[in-house]
């Protein structure tokens, strides 16, 4: 008698461990399909620091306007709003809150939320864009668009 409950015991603990692995796999690959954007999260959990500042407001834009990209192809925000990348811009008169707020402004214009309205790539979307993430140079009075850098496929 003991034996059988014993049996009955490994059969239940190897059933449910067969149901937790094929749950994970499932969700796995549900992730996979949907092609969800990680660039902002991985950047944020490589980072030990919470943003502030322009580091803030510079991942603000590029997750508003990631929103309304509709393939594969993100805008990094790694790369984009890094602290080096970030500091240059500054040295040359670039003001992150002020290309925060105009990034809203275009993002509530556009109405990304409605699938038409989403851009079908990165610099699609950053030339839509353009206006509101362009600032004068202080250097040498050319314009400088914020988000040059590569993007994530």
């Amino acid at each position: 008698m003991k034996s059988i409950k014993v049996k009955s015991g490994f059969v239940s603990l190897a059933v449910i461990v067969a149901l937790s692995t094929m749950s994970f796999v499932n969700c796995a690959q549900s992730s996979a399909k949907k092609n969800e954007d990680t660039t902002l999260l991985t950047y944020l959990v490589a980072n030990p620091f919470t943003p502030q500042g322009a580091q803030a407001d510079c991942l603000v834009s590029v997750g508003l306007i990631n929103s309304c990209i509709s393939s594969k192809t993100q805008i990094d925000a790694g790369a984009n709003c890094s602290l080096v990348k970030i500091g240059e811009n500054q040295a040359n008169g670039a003001d992150y809150s002020t290309i925060k707020t105009a990034v809203i402004k275009k993002y509530n214009e556009s109405k990304c939320n409605i699938a038409e309205n989403k851009y079908t790539s990165a610099s699609s979307a950053v030339d839509a864009f353009k206006d509101s993430l362009t600032f004068t140079s202080t250097s040498d009075a050319s314009s400088v668009v914020v988000f040059s850098a590569p993007t994530y496929y």
